[in-house]
């Protein structure tokens, strides 16, 4: 791989290209510009690179990368300048970090003999992302550079995956070839399989009346999801799919109970409340699920391949480290298999509560907008949203059909990053409709971003459930503060009279017009929506339009998430209108 006529950038490409690395997202800096040159030198001659997808910002490169990587299931890989370049990265970083995603962010730095000179851009990005990735390195010496490059992609997808960074000094990218030293050794043995663990696991789930799997996101990314239909059909057990496990199992799957926890399905939460046996598989208890008396008079079981979430937050009675696709092997080797038909009985009576019905009204309800959605796109669309109240609305009322369709911020919660990942899981899998489900407060957060999809002319359709309000904070507001409204209403001017406390349907936000939208990008079709018997008409019609569409959709403001339990309360308080 080493050749004397080469320097830094051009080995950077050879060891991505050697990777597999097909698309780059991120942005241009002074750290970076000796990169960009020598890319630039392989388009024009035709040799072998990856594809460079220029975002707006890097934190939205960030997020596009997520995407990508949440859809395709390959490492999604993030190239942006030092300083400000890398600090803008952070909250992706972070975000990829408490979603166990594969990503490799590579940030430009300083000349090496310029770092701790406060030089102008440096940023020291180790320290500021060791808190925050799997792995991180800086790169003084382009020696090390083609071990560091294949280390770090290899740490990003093997194990618990997650967000790697590599900080690379400008001189480096400029430095001639020599001999690149050799890879370091690791030592780490994986663990062996303990066969007794896993008996023992499935022992419990036989014996126990009212058992429930609580699957998490370890099942995407093992690419696990038929493997854990049939370990449960065999055991004769509903599955609850965390947030980060949306679409592991088919919506009309009979075991099926959708997602639990605060804003979970009414099924999912009572048959977790009832239950004497759950099983974990590939997930944390995240305090969302893990409400208060979770285990409570329950056995719990967990596996997972991360041995640091074992008794983490909850204690368990059995555990095992292993990947599913061990425990799934061994399991249905074993020929054994239960049957719970009482247990199903009652299940069965709870499941036509999922999703739960809702009401109509004068007003467009956000339930129906993404009912019909799922209903126009035979539950098969790229779902792809940002956070707040529509992204609840989302896991409860789209119908998922098929394993890595679902693209959303779980662990972190980060408003704005709906719009860029939508780039990301087009460029991911560009032969499945993308749907993005925004709010109109999340939507602004990386509303630049539109620029990156008129400029790939990148056939998102967007559909922005426009309130006037940073939902869910002001429903928050509606429970512990007597329905008082400040910072979240988004109709408001310094001159506006305050008729958001209201809840005022006719206090609507005009600036940013999103209609108007269309003129600043003129390839970008824009609609507003406002009359429920139109919808499915309005809504078919956008879905058929073949460039990137923005639908304004006008909801019932007053409209709040349910079921919901509330932080401090346990499930058997579950708040179901």
């Amino acid at each position: 791989m080493t050749d004397s006529t080469h320097t830094g950038a051009a080995l950077f490409f050879d060891v991505l290209v050697d990777l597999g690395v097909e698309l780059i997202f991120g942005h241009t800096g002074g750290a970076v510009i000796p990169l960009h040159v020598e890319l630039n030198k392989r388009m024009r001659r035709g040799d072998p690179s990856p594809r460079f997808i220029l975002c707006r910002q890097e934190g939205g490169a960030g997020h596009a990368a997520e995407g990508y990587a949440r859809v395709s299931g390959r490492v999604g890989v993030v190239l942006a300048t030092s300083g400000p370049g890398a600090t803008n990265l952070v909250t992706p970083i972070a975000d990829a970090y408490k979603d166990s995603l594969p990503l490799l962010f590579i940030t430009g730095q300083v000349p090496s003999g310029a770092i701790g000179t406060d030089a102008f851009q440096e940023v020291d990005t180790v320290g500021v992302t060791r808190p925050i990735c799997k792995h991180n390195y800086l790169v003084k010496d382009v020696r090390d550079l083609e071990w560091t490059l294949r280390e770090a992609y290899s740490l990003a997808s093997q194990g618990r995956p997650g967000p790697v960074v590599v900080d690379l000094c400008k001189d480096v990218q400029l430095a001639p070839l020599g001999e690149s030293h050799p890879s370091r050794l690791r030592h780490r043995e994986p663990a062996p399989f303990e066969t007794a663990r896993a008996d023992a696991i499935v022992e419990a789930l036989i014996a126990a009346e009212r058992p429930v799997i609580k699957a998490g996101g370890g099942v995407i990314h093992a690419d696990a999801a038929a493997a854990l239909v049939r370990f449960a059909e065999r055991f004769d057990t509903p599955i609850t799919t965390t947030f980060n496990a949306l679409s592991a199992i088919p919506f009309e799957h009979r075991l099926n109970l959708g997602m639990p926890g605060m804003h979970g399905s009414i099924p999912a939460n009572y048959a977790l409340r009832d239950a004497d046996f759950i099983l974990t598989l590939g997930g944390r208890f995240d305090d969302r699920v893990a409400v208060k008396d979770f285990a409570s008079g329950k056995r719990i079981a967990h596996v997972d391949i991360d041995p640091s979430e074992i008794d983490k937050t909850v204690s368990t009675d059995l555990h095992l480290v292993a990947t599913l696709d061990a425990f799934f092997k061994h399991s249905l080797a074993s020929g054994r298999s239960a049957s719970h038909a009482a247990w199903m009985e009652q299940i069965g009576g709870w499941r036509p509560q999922m999703p739960k019905p809702y009401g109509t009204g004068d007003y467009i309800k956000p339930q129906a907008v993404i009912e019909l959605l799922s209903e126009l796109t035979e539950g098969q669309a790229t779902l792809v949203t940002g956070v707040g109240q529509h992204q609840m609305w989302a896991t409860q009322y789209y119908r998922f059909q098929r394993p890595r369709q679902w693209v959303s911020s779980g662990g972190l919660g980060t408003m704005g990053f709906g719009l860029p990942a939508a780039i990301g899981a087009w460029f991911a899998d560009p032969a499945h409709p993308v749907v993005l489900i925004d709010g109109d407060g999340s939507f602004q957060m990386n509303i630049q971003e539109l620029g990156t999809i008129v400029a790939h002319r990148v056939p998102l359709k967007m559909f922005v459930l426009n309130n006037s309000f940073l939902g869910m904070v002001r429903q928050w507001e509606d429970m512990m503060d007597g329905g008082h409204h400040y910072e979240t209403c988004l109709a408001r001017t310094v001159d506006c009279d305050p008729d958001c406390t209201e809840l005022d349907q006719g206090c609507r936000r005009q600036i940013p017009n999103l209609t108007g939208l269309k003129y600043v990008y003129p390839r970008l079709k824009t609609v507003r929506l406002r009359d429920p018997a139109t919808l499915r008409a309005d809504l078919a019609a956008a879905l058929a339009e073949p460039g990137p569409v923005l639908v304004d959709v006008w909801i019932d403001k007053a409209e709040n998430v349910v079921p919901m339990v509330r932080p401090g309360h346990s499930l058997d308080q579950m708040i179901e209108s």
